[in-house]
């Protein structure tokens, strides 16, 4: 049965292996560097994992596997507080298409929009993703602009696009 859920300190190793999958499946999507993460300790991924609502990480269980994430964050300052990120977001090639990744954003635009403040959600995703690009605008996220040469990976460049969604006017 799958089932989503705000992932707590006792999912972080759960969160280390799948984290770890997406960033050696899709090295292009990512900033962070599989290396990098790698010699993180269970230890450190848990003390990643906000306990906040306005910071969250919201897991797809299918029965106690951990399927897909997606990553959600508030701009602590002031001036910056009506707009949040979403980050990170995966899904295990096998559960692809399938329907995980809307339900994912599905439910993390529904805890957006109970947070007072948050008025814009805005997200990266690169160029060629277009699975993902088609998801995004599915929720009517658009297009804001575009970061050309914003990876460089084994001396190849990729682009990003910044999408934005306003959930309150």
């Amino acid at each position: 049965m799958m089932r989503i859920k705000k992932l707590i300190k006792n999912d972080a190793s759960h969160y280390r292996q799948l984290r770890l999958e997406a960033l050696s499946n899709n090295p292009d999507s990512f900033g962070t560097m599989y290396d990098k993460e790698f010699i993180r300790t269970t230890d450190n991924f848990r003390e990643r994992i906000p306990v906040d609502n306005n910071n969250f990480i919201l897991g797809s269980y299918m029965d106690e596997d951990l399927i897909g994430i997606v990553a959600f964050h508030q701009e602590s300052r002031t001036k910056l507080r009506h707009k949040a990120y979403i980050r990170s977001m995966y899904v295990q090639p096998k559960y692809r298409k399938k329907g995980i990744g809307k339900l994912l954003l599905n439910e993390l635009i529904e805890r957006a929009k109970a947070i007072k403040e948050i008025e814009i959600l805005l997200l990266d995703v690169i160029t060629n993703n277009l699975p993902a690009k088609q998801l995004y605008l599915s929720f009517g996220f658009q297009i804001f602009g575009i970061e050309k040469m914003a990876y460089k990976l084994n001396h190849q460049y990729f682009a990003l696009e910044s999408m934005f969604l306003l959930i309150k006017s």
